[in-house]
C-alpha cells in the first residue's frame, strides 16, 4: 500500500511525506494509521535489515477495497481449510499445547464464568448436544479478526479458569482500559511497533499504540524459544502483526498498561506475511 491516513491530523500520506516529517513525527503517528479507502487498520513499517522496502499496509481490509485487492495476501482474508472458521453451534475447548489436549469439563458445560467475577449456569437448549472442538490460538485470532459475528458471539469458551461467552472474554486493544487492571481476558489485536528494552535484560515489547495504549511483554527468559517458534530478529517485522495473548492486564508503577507473557502457549502472533 503506498499511502494511508493518518487518523490524527485527516491527511493522506505517501512514504516519502510520512517520513518527510522526522523521527519523531514517524515513532507517534505511525500508531494512528488507517487505510484511506476503507479505513482498515494501517501500518508503518521501516526498511528491514534484510532489505525489503518501508511500506505502508492495512488488514484486514473491507472486502471489496481496492487498495485491499492490491495487497494480494495481505487483503484481509480467513485463509483456506475449513478448520479456520470456527462456527456458530460450537463450544470451543482452547488448545493451548497444540495437540496435546487437556480435556477441560468436556461433558457438562458447568460454570459459566463473567470476567469480572460473577459466575453463572449455562442451560443448554433443546437442539441436542452441543458440538465441541479443539481450537489453537491461531484460529481464534483469524476469527477475531475476520469473524464480528464471532468475537460479538454468545459462543461458549472454555478455558482452565472456568467457561466464559466469546464476547466477554476477548478484549480488543483499542478498548483495553485502567477498569480491566487484574482481570484475566483473552487480549488481541495489531502490534503498530515492537522494541527490546531494557538494556542488559531485553525483553520483547509489542506495542498497540502510544503511550497510553497496552503493551504485550514477552520476558527475556523466553526470547529463545519466541526466537525458534518466530524466527524474527528485526524487531520492526511485527509491525503490522497481530497478537492474541491470555493473561492479566497489568498496571506498571509508571501508569503503563500491559500483559506480561511468562508461558509461550498463551500467546499466538499472526505475521503481515501468513495470510
Amino acid at each position: 500500500m503506498d499511502v494511508a491516513r493518518c487518523t490524527a491530523d485527516g491527511i493522506v500520506y505517501t512514504i516519502e511525506l510520512f517520513e518527510g516529517r522526522g523521527d519523531s513525527f514517524v515513532s507517534q503517528y505511525r500508531r494512528l494509521l488507517a487505510c484511506p479507502e476503507c479505513g482498515g487498520p494501517a501500518f508503518y513499517r521501516r526498511e528491514s535489515t534484510k532489505g525489503q522496502a518501508t511500506c505502508f499496509g492495512a488488514r484486514p481490509h473491507a472486502l471489496k477495497c481496492s487498495l485491499g485487492a492490491a495487497e494480494g495476501r495481505r487483503a484481509g482474508t480467513m485463509g483456506p481449510g475449513e478448520q479456520e472458521s470456527i462456527q456458530p453451534i460450537e463450544r470451543i475447548l482452547v488448545d493451548f499445547n497444540y495437540g496435546a489436549h487437556e480435556e477441560v469439563n468436556p461433558d457438562d458445560p458447568g460454570q459459566v464464568v463473567d470476567p469480572d467475577g460473577r459466575g453463572r449456569r449455562f442451560t443448554p437448549g433443546t437442539g441436542g448436544r452441543q458440538s465441541q472442538k479443539h481450537r489453537r490460538l491461531s484460529t481464534l485470532l483469524k476469527n477475531l479478526i475476520y469473524s464480528p459475528a464471532f468475537r460479538n458471539s454468545e459462543q461458549l469458551i472454555a478455558l482452565p479458569k472456568g467457561e466464559y461467552r466469546v464476547k466477554e472474554l476477548f478484549v480488543e486493544f483499542p478498548s483495553v482500559s485502567e477498569t480491566m487492571v487484574g482481570s484475566y481476558r483473552g487480549f488481541w489485536g495489531m502490534v503498530s511497533d515492537a522494541a527490546m528494552y531494557p538494556k542488559g535484560n531485553e525483553s520483547l515489547w509489542l506495542k498497540s499504540g502510544g503511550r497510553d495504549a497496552v503493551s504485550v511483554v514477552v520476558d527475556a527468559d523466553l526470547g529463545e524459544a519466541f526466537q525458534k517458534r518466530y524466527p524474527i530478529f528485526d524487531p520492526e517485522k511485527f509491525a503490522g502483526s497481530y497478537v492474541l495473548v491470555f493473561g492479566e492486564l497489568r498496571l506498571s508503577q509508571k501508569n503503563k498498561l500491559y500483559i506480561a507473557v511468562k508461558e509461550l502457549d498463551q500467546i499466538s502472533l499472526l505475521l503481515d506475511d501468513q495470510q
